[in-house]
């Protein structure tokens, strides 16, 4: 009688790699356009925690937003404001309300962070959340935004 006791391990070997070679996360290489990222809301479980006011949130910030301090910018459409960020990637500084003072001729915006029990990421990193200005409110550009313990004019 023949034993196949060391040829089992191998046998089994070959037949879990080749079960690995079809699948998905495979890291072979990707033809063009596969294998590219593109901006998509934000989905970590603190950033739907917040309630934020924001018609959109992604990752990154707009072109020419200096790095590092809290930005409002106008957005593609005159009546939208994009608010940069910083902050943990996992979970993102966002806009919680927008208050338009006509009085003060000024629009507010709060921030909210993440409480002191969510767990996140220790990077710094940009995040963009695409707010809609409350009706009575002028157009974006050269608007004063009261954000961050600061006065922005949106240019």
């Amino acid at each position: 009688m023949r034993t196949i006791r060391g040829t089992a391990p191998t046998i089994l070997l070959v037949a879990l790699l080749a079960g690995c070679a079809g699948s998905t996360g495979s890291t072979g290489s990707t033809g063009p356009g596969e294998g590219t990222a593109t901006p998509s809301p934000t989905t970590s479980a603190t950033a739907d925690a917040v309630p934020s006011v924001a018609e959109t949130t992604f990752p990154g910030a707009p072109e020419g937003v200096t790095e590092g301090e809290t930005a409002v910018v106008a957005g593609d459409d005159p009546r939208h404001l994009q608010v940069v960020t910083y902050g943990s990637s996992t979970c993102p500084v966002l806009p919680t309300d927008v208050t338009w003072d006509a009085g003060a001729g000024a629009l507010s915006i709060t921030l909210t962070g993440p409480g002191a029990t969510d767990v996140c990421t220790m990077d710094l990193a940009p995040t963009t959340s695409v707010v809609a200005l409350p009706d009575g409110a002028p157009d974006a550009p050269g608007l004063t935004v009261e954000v961050d313990g600061r006065s922005i004019v949106v240019e």
